[in-house]
């Protein structure tokens, strides 16, 4: 009897779906680009962000990119706005500012991208 119950909670577990995530990508057409990647869940959830801007380049995961911390994200009915800060949380190194619109199946996010010391951008947005 354990067994059959074991077996009918691993179902239902499959049966379930997994939460995704999922890339929003932001650029100028080609000086400046802000990708994040998004957790599928009712709240904005900023996981990973990658920014290249002016030659250079910086992530949430370090690597070969300047390192920067997630400060804070809002989102709204129709805004995101997404702030990273450097790895110390001392300073905003870009603010992704987006305004959001659907009509039917269509939908579209377009925005401003400041990266500080650096520069600022209106970008367009493909993702989620």
């Amino acid at each position: 009897m354990k067994r059959l119950a074991a077996i009918g909670v691993l179902l239902i577990a499959l049966t379930v779906p997994a939460k995704a995530t999922e890339w929003l990508n932001c650029s100028d057409g080609d000086r400046a680009s802000f990708n994040v990647l998004l957790g599928n869940m009712n709240v904005i959830a900023v996981d990973t962000v990658e920014i290249v801007a002016g030659g250079k380049k910086w992530s949430t995961r370090g690597g070969d990119a300047s390192l920067i911390t997630k400060g804070q994200a809002f989102e709204t009915a129709d805004q995101i706005l997404i702030d990273v800060t450097d790895s110390n949380v001392d300073a905003i190194v870009a603010q992704l500012r987006l305004f959001k619109a659907s009509e039917g199946e269509d939908y579209v996010s377009a925005g401003t991208l400041r990266v500080a010391g650096v520069g600022a951008w209106a970008v367009t947005c493909s993702g989620p």
